[in-house]
């Protein structure tokens, strides 16, 4: 064998090397990692846990064929998942808008509609949800048609559209929606907000005079001394029948007030009035009137003003016993000046208040032994300023009041023109309201959530007397409030006729330009619970007026009889002795 034959001997071994060590793997598994076709068993292995083949598999350079179909499956991927998701969110918006247009346009109205169509459209029928929907305003409704009216009014109003008082009376329209259950809301202007302000601390403008609702016409009750009125001949009782020439008789009186009767000082009005039963016609001008917030006397001198009454009583007494029935005159013959003290307070707000303990101080304080406060026509006011008065006449230290059997009793409503046989559903606080021990409870407050207020007496002042309220029909809110207190607390009792009955609170929210908002949020309750909306406060002594005195009383203190009544109580129970010798 030569060189060469030897060379070639040894290459041709070493290629059969490799082939030797390949085989030493078994047919089976080369197969598996070579490019045949992969049986079911290879490709179900693929899924699982990586073998030490596998990793290798996956580590062998890719072909170029593999690296040229990765990227159009990519990309092929790519555009599908774009797709999905542009399908996905088209959907979504759909479903979305429809969701909302049968919200605020679909379902509500329908509900609303089958609700009243069953006669079960009240709170105790529907679920709460419902119940917002079909109390709360549509605002994007209501939106889109003011556009559309707009639109109208722009194109085609032959005039020129205020815009300002516009928007002015849609703000006065909605909350006049609310004037069904709550006759106390309103929308205001600026410069209505301030003389609406300005009438709570008695200053208006106007003629003077108090006036009342009535069949036939408003009834003048009081005619305010040194007022337009007065100058013009006004008299207590008269009924107003016209104001320039506009029958009132249909009319409600708010609006008869505040558009006919008041008005620019020095500007006038013709008024027509029934008269004891003859029509009598008056040129009345208006001007600032400034009511007195409060008054103070000596009862003694009040009911001795006309001395001709005294002797009247002694030379006439079957008349005298007319017109003032059940008087004890000997009693009342024996009544000294400065035995008992007199003190009116026509509304509560806090510069009549301050006046009415300022006249207390300096006029009763000391000087008196039992005191008469007269609320009758107090239609209240501010909740801070009962609470102040009440502070000022109640200690500090009472421990909370309870209910009385008799508060729990159906007061009938015949003086609001209600049937007879009327009842009233009780307005119950909060069982889980919690109170301060210890301490004077003045009163407190809860929302529709039996949420609230509490006021507490913390002046360290009180005021030892005998004290009788007088109250009438047009005694209402924070006077309530304030005889409600006293009476549940046994520090004075309250004399006359039922009261009006209101016993919710309203809430006033200011805007930045001014103008407001008044509405009720709340249910007042006395420190024994009672609420009294719609029932009042019933007298511990009904005393009724004198059909005949019901409008001269205030003229001539000699014919109030709920007044000689109070100073006989007064007398009888707790100055005889002392002023016996």
């Amino acid at each position: 064998m030569d060189a060469n034959e030897e060379k070639h001997l040894r290459e041709e071994e070493s290629r059969q090397e490799p082939e030797k060590e390949a085989s030493g793997l078994g047919p089976e598994e080369v197969r598996i990692e070579t490019s045949v076709p992969e049986t079911e068993e290879a490709r179900i292995e693929t899924w699982g846990p990586e073998t030490e083949e596998a990793r290798i598999e996956t580590s062998w350079p890719e072909t170029e064929e593999v690296q040229k179909a990765e990227p159009e499956q990519n990309i092929k991927g790519l555009w599908k998942g774009v797709v999905f998701f542009f399908l996905c969110f088209t959907l979504s918006f759909v479903l979305g808008a429809l969701l909302c247009y049968f919200y605020f346009f679909g379902f509500p109205k329908r509900q609303e509609n089958q609700a009243i169509h069953n006669g079960a459209a009240s709170s105790s029928t529907l679920s709460d949800s419902n119940l917002e929907n079909l109390e709360s305003i549509n605002l994007p409704r209501v939106t889109e048609k003011l556009r559309k009216i707009q639109d109208l009014l722009t194109d085609s109003y032959l005039y020129q559209e205020n815009g300002k008082d516009a928007e002015e009376m849609i703000y006065k329209g909605f909350l006049t929606s609310l004037l069904q259950e709550d006759p106390y809301a309103a929308y205001y202007t600026k410069e209505e907000i301030e003389e609406t302000r300005n009438r709570q601390k008695g200053i208006y403008k106007g003629i003077g005079a108090a006036v009342s609702e009535k069949e036939g016409g408003p009834l003048v009750e009081y005619v305010y001394p040194g007022s337009p009125a007065e100058k013009a001949g006004l008299l207590a009782g008269d009924i107003v029948l016209k104001v320039d020439g506009i029958s009132v008789e249909s009319l409600s009186l708010n609006y008869i007030v505040e558009n006919l009767i008041q008005g620019l000082a020095g500007s006038s009005l013709e008024m027509v009035v029934n008269r004891n039963g003859e029509e009598v016609t008056l040129r009345i001008t208006r001007g600032e009137v400034v009511i007195p917030g409060s008054e103070v006397g000596d009862v003694a001198e009040m009911l001795k003003l006309q001395s001709g009454a005294e002797k009247q009583n002694v030379t006439d007494p079957q008349k005298s016993e007319e017109q003032q029935p059940d008087v004890n005159r000997d009693v009342l013959a024996k009544l000294k000046p400065g035995d008992i003290g007199y003190l009116s307070l026509r509304g509560f707000y806090m510069e009549a208040v301050d006046s009415f303990i300022s006249q207390y101080e300096s006029d009763i304080d000391g000087k008196k032994k039992a005191l008469i406060i007269d609320l009758r026509g107090n239609p209240g006011g501010d909740v801070e300023a009962a609470t102040k008065l009440l502070d000022y006449f109640l200690p500090d230290h009472l421990q909370k009041p309870k209910r009385k059997d008799s508060d729990n009793k159906t007061v009938q409503m015949e003086n609001r023109g209600e049937s007879a046989s009327s009842s009233v559903l009780e307005v119950t606080p909060n069982p889980n309201r919690q109170f301060e021990k210890d301490k004077t409870l003045l009163l407190y407050t809860e929302d529709k959530w039996g949420k609230g207020k509490d006021w507490y007496a913390k002046d360290g002042h009180e005021v030892d007397l005998p004290i009788i309220i007088l109250m009438n029909q047009n005694s209402a809110s924070a006077s309530e409030l304030f005889a409600g207190t006293m009476q549940d607390y046994d520090r004075a009792w309250v004399f006359g006729t039922q009261s009006y009955g209101k016993g919710i609170v309203q809430t006033v929210r200011s805007f930045p330009d001014g103008s407001a908002v008044e509405f009720t949020t709340h249910y007042y309750f006395t420190p024994a619970g009672r609420n009294i909306h719609k029932k009042g406060i019933t007298p511990d002594l009904t005393v009724e007026m004198p059909e005949a005195d019901q409008f001269t009383y205030l003229r001539d203190r000699t014919k109030d009889l709920q007044l000689r009544k109070a100073a006989e109580s007064l007398y009888i129970n707790f100055i005889h002795d002392k002023n016996s010798p």
